[in-house]
């Protein structure tokens, strides 16, 4: 019986040392809570209102949807209904946006 209690001991240390490693490796590799970084679910050719906000960094929809109607991409040939039902707009409207502004900002 304590045969058995010696090699189990060892086993649980061993293990907790591989898992505490791997809990720093994830500490050290993950961003700050501050760090800014966008993750897209898919990486797609088209991207959604919400999406286009994080891209942007552009608090409400309301401001998103008066640049696309300023802006005159709510053509065809920048969005299309996807089946969700939701306008999605594709990298041309993305970066006629962000290049907007850039020239607003300078």
């Amino acid at each position: 019986m304590s045969n058995n209690k010696y090699f189990v001991i060892p086993r649980q240390i061993s293990f907790d040392k591989e898992l505490l490693n791997q809990v720093q490796k994830f500490v050290i590799d993950s961003p700050a809570a501050n760090d800014e970084l966008i993750v897209l679910s898919v990486q797609s050719k088209y991207y959604s209102i919400r999406d286009l906000m994080k891209i942007l960094n552009i608090s409400t929809i309301k401001e998103i949807k008066y640049l696309i109607k300023k802006l005159k991409l709510e053509q065809d040939n920048y969005r299309y209904l996807n089946s969700n039902k939701e306008w999605v707009y594709n990298s041309n409207a993305l970066n006629i946006l962000n290049l907007y502004l850039k020239f607003k900002a300078a």
